[in-house]
């Protein structure tokens, strides 16, 4: 701790806000988190994908707001949160970084600029084109998706300038939070590791996990070097835990005081091993995880364009049944395929394909 700083000015968490912070980390890393956030991320690429063929439909292919190239990179980002809960579920945490790896960086992109150009909108900067269909549908599964992706994202994903001090600080703002989350009515004890890991900022954070900034003189810590004994207990809470990231240097600290938020180098002690997954199963303890946004509201299943008693395929994949295949969104344009024969471009734009009846 900075000593120009009293380390009872400090605001540090109660016993019991240990036990909740704890817990909420490991709920917003968990993969049950982030599949939920898959799901509202495809209900928004569904409403997207509704918009975009009522507008062709309509002829406003070229006229809306919503336009095939949007569609196009909703869908990738998509597939990138995708990617992300698979390799999660493997157990494979580095989708949460931000490099290569980041899978949830890359989903976020479009997510990102569409909330930014929705307030644009809203405030009058920005405007969208009269010929736009299900617009309202569109903003608001973009504001749930945004919304679910905020109550775990901003804690979770690394941050793009690996400068920055941790993500979780203990506060005003901390405290409200977690007066309105939902928790066990028995909290398990924070772990205390009778075998400690100790990381310093700017040092490699030896695996993904729960960290607690802790006071260890510097001397001490230095001494970790030569082989000399680690620091023992008991050890004094330097600030909030954070989830940090395996190969990332370890960041500062935020502190909060009753006048100010101030950045600190820290000793960062591990608590907690993020080993979920590596065995490809899910704890029990997820099982019983609530979030809560948007609103307690559960993500809705995709709406489907197409009827189901129809069968109908994609440009660029194989008919499944051999007939003439009418274009959704202009059933006067056909095209007779066998079995297997690729389903054509129509107007050199990828369409979904309808076989026609008897």
């Amino acid at each position: 701790m900075n000593q120009s700083i009293p380390s009872d000015a400090v605001k540090l968490p109660s016993g019991l806000e240990r036990q909740q912070i704890f817990y909420w980390l490991k709920r917003v890393s968990s993969v049950t988190a982030w599949r939920r956030i898959f799901e509202y991320y495809k209900a928004w690429a569904a409403a997207t994908e509704n918009s975009l063929r009522e507008a062709d439909e309509h002829g406003w292919g070229d006229e809306t707001s919503l336009p095939q190239s949007e569609y196009v990179l909703i869908l990738k980002c998509l597939a990138h949160c995708e990617e992300g809960v698979i390799r999660l579920m493997k157990g494979d945490k580095r989708v949460f970084k931000f490099d290569a790896n980041g899978e949830f960086v890359m989903a976020q992109r479009i997510l990102s600029h569409w909330s930014e150009m929705l307030y644009r909108i809203e405030i009058g900067e920005n405007g969208i084109k009269k010929n736009t269909p299900r617009w309202a549908e569109f903003c608001e599964t973009l504001m749930s998706t945004g919304s679910a992706w905020g109550e775990c994202g901003p804690h979770i994903l690394e941050p793009r300038y690996l400068g920055e001090a941790g993500r979780t600080v203990y506060g005003q703002w901390i405290q409200k939070e977690l007066s309105t989350m939902s928790f066990p009515s028995e909290l398990a004890m924070v772990p205390d590791p009778v075998e400690n890991t100790f990381v310093r900022t700017n040092g490699y954070t030896p695996c993904s996990g729960i960290w607690e900034p802790v006071d260890v003189p510097k001397s001490s810590f230095l001494s970790l070097l030569t082989g000399a004994p680690k620091p023992q207990p008991p050890f004094k809470i330097a600030g909030a835990m954070n989830y940090l990231h395996g190969g990332s240097k370890a960041p500062r600290i935020t502190v909060e005081t009753a006048t100010d938020n101030i950045d600190l180098d820290t000793t960062w002690r591990l608590l907690w091993r993020d080993d979920r997954y590596n065995d490809g199963t899910v704890p029990e303890e997820e099982a019983h995880y609530h979030f809560t946004k948007p609103d307690l509201v559960p993500p809705p299943p995709p709406p489907i364009w197409v009827p189901e008693e129809l069968v109908w395929a994609e440009s660029g994949t194989a008919a499944p049944l051999a007939g003439k295949w009418l274009v959704a969104s202009d059933l006067n344009a056909s095209v007779m395929l066998n079995i297997g024969e690729e389903l054509p471009l129509h107007n050199r734009r990828e369409v979904r394909w309808v076989l026609a009846r008897n």
